[in-house]
């Protein structure tokens, strides 16, 4: 004797979309995975061949591995030197960038009034502006920073500050307004208030900004051809253009400084990746 079943079944149909739905969902996901992990996986396995074997570009492993590949490109490429100019550029536009327009959110979003509406419609229209390289080499040259390391950094900073500041003021303007009345009363100012108070909170949007403004500043290429005639104080990406010039027919030495250029966003990439979702969408949906 059997008993029947006491609740109602789920109708199949709903679990087949369901299911359908799913698979859907994860078939998308890897090929969009394939679609991006394949060159970079060509790029590595390239860097990794010989002369002849890499001229194939083929996905076959190395028949041979020429780890060698990555100290000639660093013995031979400047690798070094331009690695410091990288990392000298990147971190100062980079924190620059922060700096600024988290202090013009702050303010924008915190002191409503014709001068901020007007700034904020300003850099709404210079997301749209072209940048014009002429005016601003002219205008380096004027000020006594044309060829340098800071004229270059300050133009990148500007380039980047109207869509960052934006994110910031989506951001700072879902934070409650009592935090800075309580610390107001508490005596702090408005600086030791950004910085003690707001500034932390900022966390995930600051960690979006910093991989974005680094990944531009790390990869920047014409900024640096137009306003840094100096060979040696050109980047990383720049010595990929030289070096693929010099070694065009070595794809292994060609795709070794690629995956050298490429490590360092990597790494800030996966260091700051769960924080760059929030960072994105903060603001979208007003509380």
């Amino acid at each position: 004797m059997t008993l029947a079943p006491t609740g109602p079944r789920p109708p199949a149909r709903p679990r087949a979309r369901k299911m359908l739905a799913a698979l859907s969902t994860y078939a998308l996901a890897a090929l969009v995975a394939l679609v991006f992990l394949a060159p970079l996986y060509l790029v590595l396995i390239t860097s990794l061949k010989g002369s002849t074997e890499a001229g194939t570009m083929s996905f076959a492993l190395p028949k041979s591995w020429h780890f060698d590949n990555y100290l000639t490109v660093i013995t031979t490429g400047d690798a070094l030197q331009a690695l410091g100019n990288s990392v000298l550029i990147a971190t100062g536009v980079t924190a620059g960038t922060v700096l600024v327009c988290s202090l013009a959110a702050f303010v924008i979003a915190r002191r409503p009034g014709r001068v901020t509406g007007g700034v904020y419609s300003y850099l709404l229209s210079g997301l749209i502006a072209p940048f014009a390289f002429i005016p601003a080499i002219r205008m380096l040259q004027e000020i006594g920073l044309g060829g340098s390391y800071l004229g270059l950094i300050l133009t990148d900073i500007a380039v980047q500050i109207p869509f960052i500041t934006l994110t910031y003021v989506g951001f700072i303007r879902q934070l409650p307004r009592e935090i800075d009345e309580a610390a107001l009363l508490d005596g702090a100012g408005s600086l030791r208030l950004f910085f003690t108070i707001i500034f932390p909170l900022l966390r995930p949007v600051s960690f979006t900004a910093l991989v974005l403004v680094f990944t531009y500043a790390w990869n920047e290429f014409q900024n640096v051809l137009f306003l840094i005639p100096d060979a040696d104080r050109w980047t990383l990406p720049m010595t990929v253009f030289t070096f693929q010039t010099t070694h065009s027919f070595d794809y292994g030495l060609v795709c070794a400084n690629l995956v050298l250029t490429m490590l360092p966003v990597v790494a800030v990439y996966l260091a700051a990746q769960r924080y760059i979702v929030s960072g994105m969408v903060a603001g979208a949906v007003k509380a």
